[in-house]
């Protein structure tokens, strides 16, 4: 069992407080994650194809629609963790990103034992609502900036490079079409049609790019979306 508790929603996107008691199963969203362990059992992600340890130095950076899954021990204890679900094109303009560009090139992420402090002191702030504020928005915005700095410096220069040549244009003309039609119903063989694939090649390519099919991306979207309109 997970409770999950929203401390904060703003231009960024929002934070939570997960107190995590089972596993997570394999499942992805529309915003970018970063999930910073600070208590009890912190197990460990599997983020695309690769495996990340969580604990006191290391983060997990986790980008748009990019399938993930937790692990914890055994012994079923839980865990805490701060995890933040960022808006993606807020990023990228803070970023000065390219639009498609992943915000994440590898998803383990090196804390400094000030930037985990600094998480520590974060959710002590926002768990007080007496004391949160107009600047809430600015230090949790700051904080975010400080640990995507982290994410880059903590990138090998491979992965790095890799980030640039992920996705074929035609997965991108796919993705542009499903996000703007959100609201609508789809048909995936007019997307094949569109982009100029049969839809086999179509369903192939795309979860080869993005680790989702089609359909579960297209699914994603549309529970992002109904928990959007509830917020607003």
């Amino acid at each position: 069992m997970t409770e999950a508790i929203r401390l904060y929603w703003g231009r960024f996107g929002h934070v939570s407080v997960l107190n995590v008691a089972s596993d997570f199963v394999t499942h992805a969203h529309v915003e970018a994650h970063i999930i910073i362990w600070l208590e009890g059992t912190a197990g460990e992600m599997t983020i695309g194809r690769e495996t990340v340890r969580l604990g006191p130095g290391t983060a997990a950076g986790i980008n748009s629609f990019q399938p993930h899954s937790h692990a914890l021990s055994s012994d079923g204890r839980p865990g805490l963790f701060l995890a933040f679900y960022i808006d993606p094109d807020w990023a990228r303009r803070r970023r000065d990103l390219p639009s498609s560009a992943p915000l994440f090139s590898a998803p383990a992420i090196t804390l400094e034992p000030w930037l985990h402090k600094a998480a520590a002191n974060l959710l002590d702030h926002l768990s007080d609502n007496e004391s949160i504020d107009d600047i809430a928005n600015y230090e949790i915005e700051r904080f975010i900036d400080s640990v995507l700095d982290a994410a880059d410096a903590s990138a090998p220069q491979v992965a790095r490079a890799r980030v640039h040549t992920m996705q074929d244009f035609r997965v991108r003309k796919a993705i542009q079409l499903m996000n703007s039609n959100v609201c609508e119903r789809i048909c995936f063989d007019d997307v094949a049609r569109i982009v100029a694939l049969p839809r086999p090649h179509f369903f192939a390519l795309f979860k080869e790019q993005t680790n989702l099919t089609p359909k579960v991306y297209w699914n994603t979207l549309g529970r992002e979306e109904a928990v959007r309109d509830v917020f607003q």
